[in-house]
Order: C-alpha cells, then structure tokens, then sequence
C-alpha cells in the first residue's frame, strides 16, 4: 500500500501548550511513519508562550520526519485593542485620600462631574469593540490567519502532492482554511471535533452568531469527505442534526493517553494520613464553576460527617477571568482551611500530583457531549475519579463503564453530598477500575483507529 501525504492545519502544536496540542503530538507521535507522511501547516513559535510550552514536553514527541511550516497571522482587531488601552489610561479613579488627607463632598462631586464625560467615551469605545469583534473575530480570533493559511496550504498541498488535509479543532475557523485549501486543490478533506461547533452547549451567543455558525458549519460539513469525534455523545448529535449526510462519514476517534507521559514503575503514594485530599487539575472557566462542590463540602462539613477525617479540596491550575471571585468567596464562606487554589505546575509535576491525591476531580456541567482530555491521563493513575457533571453525560458513561469512581449531577448540591458519602465509601472499599477498558484508551493501540479510517479516506 502506497503512503498517503497528509497536510495537518492546526493550531494547536508545540510550542502551543494547550490541550488540542496534546492530541496533535499524540498522533503524530504514534500513527505508523510508513504509511503516512505528514506536514504541518501551523502558526509561528512567537504567537506561544515558548517557555511554557517546553515545559509540557510535546516537542518530544513530534517525529524528525514531520514537515513543518510556520506563518503568521494578522490581528484584526488590533487598532480597537489600542483604543481600548487608551480609554483606560485617559481616565484615572477618582481618589478620596490626598496626601492623606479626606477629599471633602464638594470636590469629590466636581471630579465626577468632570470625568463623566470621559466615562461615557469609555463606554462608548467599549461597546464599539465588543461589536467591532463580534465581526472581525467571527467565528473565532483565528480568523486572521486565513489567508496566509490559505495561501500557504495551497503551496504545501501542490508542491507536495498532498493526498489529503487533516484539521482540528477548536478554533473551527480553521475548516474554514481547509475548506479552501480544498476548493483550489481537490484533494480530501477531514475534519477533527475536539468540541462541538454550533452545537455547543456553553458558546450559543447571540440569534444572528448562532444562525451564522450553523450556516457555515452545514457549509463545511457538507465539503467533509470524513469528519471525526472525540465522544459517542457528541458523534451522535451530530448524526441527528445532519441526518441527509451518509453516517458512514462521522466516525468516533476519542481521545486517549500516552503511557510514556508516565513513569515506567508506579510512584510512591504518600504515607496514609487522615487527609483525603480532593485535586482537580486544569482551568477553572465559563460553566466549570466549582461552587456547588464547594458548597457541598461545607455542608458535610458543619453536619459533623468528617469528624474523624479532614478533607482537603485543592484546585491546581489557572482560573479564567469570569471566574476569578471565586478565592474571595471561599475566605467569605470561611472555608480557607479546606480549599485551596494554586498556581499550574508542569505537566510532570501535574502527573506527580495525580498519583499523590485520593480522589481526582472532573468539573464538567452544562454539556452532555464532551469529556475533558485529562480524564484519561487520571483513569491510568486508577485513582478514583469524581465527577460534577450531567447525567448520562459523555463523562458520565466513562466513569460508568470503566468503574472508575462516582458521578454527581452538576445542578443539585443535595445530590452532591449524598455522591461526596458515596464516594468516601468507594475509597475505603478500595475498589478497583477495570484495567481492561482503561486500556483501550492507550494511544499506542488505540490509534489504529486513525490509520484504518485515513486509509480509506
């Protein structure tokens, strides 16, 4: 069988240190060399944290026999981002202390006066980059690299006799690329789902943004000569909403994990105290609020149930801006003392702390069609696994058919306590995950479920 050249569009590669990149680096890591030739079509090292990005170690795992091509992109909206900090500077807050000394009542009602108008202007400037993105970073701020991705591809794809083009995402401006690329070459095209497109549970937006990302999606979807999914849940709604399209063409292809992301011999657990410790690891953003948990913790807590244990709840990773009241509101709750909030570390000290916890945590509420990548990494430690997240949910039925913990309903914090006491329960009974199933999620094996379908393509 001949070898098949393939152009991989993405974003998500090193030294991009985000989750995608893991899946990138894993398959081109492991997909068999003598059957497919790959090149890369990504965006220059300076649009990454370089430093940061080092640090996950998937530099290591692309092959030397990997092609890679680097462009820039153009910032749209970079005038408006100017004007943004601008505005900001050109009014100060008003101050009531001056050379310690308190600014009477009078003076305090003459600044406001005078920087209302500024104020205004700021509003102004605001409301008018809010819309001016909705229109320049539709569908996503990645759509600034689409003509020198465009321009770019078309030259790998000719000069290269590319057999076909692999892209994914998020950020799904980039099957708009690939799209393209296809019209002026007529080559194949697959399209990779990490996350749902129109169909996202937690991005609807705004009737006219949700219109149009449906329009485009069925544009693409329609030009998709094979398109692949990283959960049953999310194939399958996909299969419902375009159900003219031939099934043959969505195919499931989860995610997984790399063994040699772990050490060859078990760690050493900590020694047994009467600490559980909680961890989850990741970003804390949009609907991934931990509150409910929190707040179930507290309750279990004043009802005396951890009267001969003390349990610790640490969250390891960032928290994004919409979340960021969250450390304040733990002080205000007066549960300093069981929660915790700290910085990232890097991956191998990610992995580290995954076998020194009692309990790895999954926050995952508002959607029933995705499982966060780290699930995997946490089913190959074989530490139990708790999850806040929506019943019968893609995450749900992992958790289900790999025994691999206990499963709380995101919404109902009186289900949460009572899935907290089973969970406890679940430790002290030591049960065991099925090693089988955790297994078939070895990207060793696992990824000649890639190779068969490109094969066919």
């Amino acid at each position: 069988m001949s070898e098949k050249k393939v152009l991989y569009l993405t974003v998500n590669f090193p030294p991009n240190q985000s989750v995608g990149t893991h899946r990138v680096a894993k398959i081109l890591k492991y997909i068999d060399a003598q059957k497919f030739r790959f090149f890369v079509l990504t965006l220059k090292e300076k649009y990454y944290n370089a430093e940061a990005g080092q640090s996950s170690g998937d530099e290591k795992k692309i092959p030397v026999s990997v092609q890679v091509f680097r462009t820039d992109r153009w910032d749209l909206t970079y005038v408006f981002t100017a004007l943004k900090q601008f505005a900001r500077r050109m009014v100060k807050p008003s101050v009531s202390i001056e050379n310690g000394s308190a600014v009477n009542s009078h003076e305090i009602k003459r600044r406001n006066k005078r920087t209302a108008k500024p104020k205004k202007i700021i509003l102004f400037i605001y409301r008018l980059r809010d819309f001016i993105f909705s229109i320049f970073e539709f569908p996503d701020k990645y759509i600034g690299w689409l003509p020198n991705a465009a321009r770019q591809g078309i030259k790998i794809v000719k000069e290269n006799k590319i057999d076909f083009i692999l892209t994914t995402a998020p950020p799904h401006s980039l099957f708009l690329i690939a799209v393209i690329i296809k019209k002026f070459t007529a080559v194949k095209l697959v399209l990779d789902f990490r996350d749902p497109w129109a169909l996202s549970r937690w991005d609807k937006g705004n009737f006219v943004r949700y219109y149009l990302e449906h329009w485009l999606e069925s544009f693409v979807l329609k030009r998709a000569d094979l398109m692949l999914f990283v959960t049953e849940n999310l194939r399958d709604e996909y299969i419902k909403n375009y159900s003219k399209m031939p099934i043959e063409k969505f195919i499931l292809f989860s995610n997984g994990y790399d063994p040699d992301d772990f050490p060859s011999a078990p760690l050493k657990e900590t020694s047994k105290t009467d600490i559980i410790r909680f961890v989850h690891l990741g970003t804390l953003y949009k609907k991934r609020n931990p509150m409910h948990l929190i707040n179930a913790l507290g309750a279990l807590k004043a009802s005396g149930s951890f009267q001969k244990i003390s349990v610790r709840l640490e969250f390891i990773g960032s928290i994004a801006t919409e979340l960021n009241w969250l450390p304040d509101k733990i002080k205000q709750l007066g549960l300093g003392d069981m929660v915790s909030f700290t910085p990232p570390v890097s991956f191998k000290k990610s992995i580290e702390t995954m076998y020194a916890a009692d309990v790895l945590v999954i926050i995952q509420p508002g959607t029933d069609l995705q499982i966060p990548a780290k699930m995997f990494e946490y089913m190959y430690t074989g530490k139990p696994i708790f999850a806040v997240a929506e019943p019968d949910s893609a995450s749900d039925r992992v958790i289900v058919a790999g025994n691999l913990g206990k499963m709380a309903p995101a919404d109902n914090p009186q289900k949460i306590e009572q899935s907290l006491r089973e969970m406890l329960a679940y430790i002290r009974q030591e049960q065991k995950p099925k090693w089988e199933y955790i297994q078939s999620y070895n990207y060793s094996n696992y990824i000649s479920v890639l190779e068969k379908c490109l094969q066919e393509v």
